[in-house]
């Protein structure tokens, strides 16, 4: 009877010990191996429709954009017409696609192809804003994700001392190479002012900059005022619940 209790407890453990490394497995390992997958697939695919063009070294553009005679996102738009600007900051792994869809949940779980990629998703401009950034205040938003994936980096720009030395990014419309202008960084809830898209007078644009620049955590030096193009980026972060980054910068 002692010998079968024993065989009984035996196969009890041995039965928990399987139970747990299988929950382990579909829980923790299998998700991220989902994860990973999504991201080789879609940077395959960003490798492909990435522009022909050679991005400058910083400073180069001098503050202003580079015209080019030919369509640079051509082949991007050709696999999704959705497709609005590539965006690229030196020194980060941002360097990816930015589309547009008719909300701002589709590429929250979607991939640049328009299929679910396990909630990696792809950086979208807010549908509120003017799809080739010509307005007072563009938005792109996406996801921030272990591993330096889609919009983690902007974590870096917590600190100043990054900022200052990595105030400089590119972003590729359809005529060409635009330099973006980093200037501030905020911590700010998901539903806070600095969302707004809708400006009609110089009077609310004026207003918008002065409480950016009074809610930011810093700002460095920028010629900034009403008629200036503003680029936001922004991205879950972690200091409090529906807590986001908002890396801000003028568009040349």
């Amino acid at each position: 009877m002692k010998r079968f209790l024993t065989s009984c407890i035996i196969i009890l453990l041995t039965l928990a010990v399987f139970f747990c490394g299988y929950r382990y497995y579909d829980t923790e390992i299998l998700p991220e191996k989902r994860l990973e997958d999504s991201e080789k697939k879609q940077l395959q695919l960003f490798e492909v429709i990435r522009p022909e063009i050679s991005i400058p070294e910083t400073g180069e553009l001098q503050q202003k954009s580079e015209i080019l005679s030919e369509n640079p996102l051509a082949e991007a738009e050709e696999i999704n017409h959705n497709t609005v600007g590539w965006i690229t900051i030196p020194d980060t792994n941002i360097d990816y696609p930015v589309v547009q869809s008719e909300d701002n949940d589709f590429y929250l779980h979607n991939g640049f192809d328009g299929k679910y990629n396990n909630e990696l998703g792809c950086p979208f401009l807010d549908y509120r804003c003017e799809s080739d950034f010509s307005g007072f205040s563009s938005i792109v938003y996406a996801h921030n994700m272990e591993g330096g994936r889609m919009f983690a980096d902007i974590a870096l720009y917590k600190d100043k001392n990054f900022m200052q030395s990595h105030s400089e990014g590119y972003l590729i419309l359809d005529d060409g190479i635009h330099m973006v202008d980093f200037f501030a960084y905020l911590t700010v809830p998901s539903n806070d002012t600095i969302y707004h898209t809708v400006f009609l007078t110089d009077s609310e644009r004026q207003d918008y900059i002065n409480y950016l620049l009074k809610s930011a955590n810093y700002t460095i030096d920028s010629d900034i005022n009403e008629n200036k193009h503003l680029l936001l980026l922004s991205t879950c972060t972690f200091e409090y619940e529906e807590a986001r980054g908002v890396l801000v910068g003028v568009i040349r």
